[in-house]
């Protein structure tokens, strides 16, 4: 049904849905997002800097935040429990494959740009597009909300470049 309606949609030239690749851009391209950030400075924590952002979020119990069956396989922690299990977010992120670009860790530490995770918060996914499992993969994270701005998205970026570390 969703496919069909997204043939018709096209068809008259409608925009499809912002989850799609390049909806309301116009131009067709699909670019990766590229930061101009300084990763290195300064220092970025896992627990000061980082929990924070999944926490506001990420770690709803519809998303992400129930350990026992998260969203997409993932727990980035429990909602507003205020501890985040450091050591288990950071070993189910750094390094494993996601679920949707299996080619991609969710996490690879010292390279943002080879992180699953920061494609789906950067929105620029459909760099990857045939090579994603599922529809999912084009879905930008936080799901049905405003992606998060540049300086929140860069604290993540920032910590993944410094090594994705459990500090």
């Amino acid at each position: 049904m969703k496919a069909s309606w997204l043939v018709v949609m096209a068809a008259c030239g409608t925009p499809g849905p912002s989850w799609l690749p390049d909806a309301g851009s116009g131009s067709g391209a699909c670019e990766p997002y590229m930061s101009t950030a300084n990763l290195q400075s300064p220092i970025t924590s896992f627990a000061n800097d980082v929990t924070p952002v999944l926490q506001t979020s990420c770690t709803s119990v519809s998303c992400h935040g129930i350990d026992m069956l998260p969203s997409g396989g993932l727990f980035l922690g429990n909602e507003g429990s205020g501890s985040s299990g450091a050591s288990e977010i950071i070993s189910g992120l750094v390094g494993q494959a996601s679920g949707e670009l299996v080619t991609m860790p969710y996490v690879t530490a010292g390279d943002p740009t080879k992180s699953y995770l920061m494609h789906k918060l950067d929105n620029d996914l459909c760099v990857y597009q045939t090579a994603c499992v599922g529809a999912n993969c084009m879905m930008p994270m936080p799901y049905g909300t405003a992606e998060l701005p540049t300086a929140t998205r860069d604290i993540v970026r920032r910590w993944i470049a410094q090594g994705a570390t459990d500090n």
